[in-house]
């Protein structure tokens, strides 16, 4: 074992016990912020695409993107590490750091709106007809706001968790 090495990464008194904080922290942030990027690319990127479909077209693309995303290694993988990653965290190392604790459960909040805004749209227009123009719009407006609450949220999180590295 290399010098220093096995000191930050052990669970110990003094020092090397906040090294082994900062360690977890960063590799529960690592995951959190990717995942926060991610939702920033869909709530910008793809909902713009989405809003430029016409509503046909919206219908049978979010309807796949869902089909996918529920399938996609990457989108299960970053959303589930951070959560848990939280339920070790906190045993260990409790709520000692509030700026990080308060990103984890700002992330949680995030997470929560999403599935409480955003399933519930995906449902809805999974079930309307692709000839109902209006409901459609409606719904495409909804989601995008739903998409826009959940990306400030979870950029939020990511940006509290930075802050409890200060």
């Amino acid at each position: 074992m290399i010098d220093g090495f096995q000191e930050s990464c052990e669970i110990t008194d003094g020092n090397a016990n906040i090294m082994t904080q900062t360690f977890v922290e960063i590799m529960l942030l690592v995951p959190t912020a990717l995942c926060a990027g991610f939702i920033m690319f869909l709530a910008g990127v793809i909902q713009g695409i989405m809003n430029d479909l016409d509503e046909a077209t919206f219908k049978r693309f979010l309807t796949m993107l869902h089909t996918r995303a529920l399938r996609s290694p990457y989108a299960i993988g970053v959303s589930s590490i951070t959560f848990v990653g939280m339920v070790p965290y906190f045993i260990y190392y409790g709520f000692s750091n509030r700026w990080f604790t308060a990103g984890l459960v700002m992330w949680v909040i995030a997470s929560i709106v999403s599935k409480a805004t955003a399933l519930p749209i995906y449902a809805r227009v999974d079930v309307i007809e692709s000839s109902d123009v209006t409901r459609l719009k409606e719904e495409r407006r909804k989601l995008q706001i739903a998409n826009i609450l959940r990306a400030t949220l979870s950029f939020a999180s990511v940006v509290l968790m930075v802050i409890g590295f200060v």
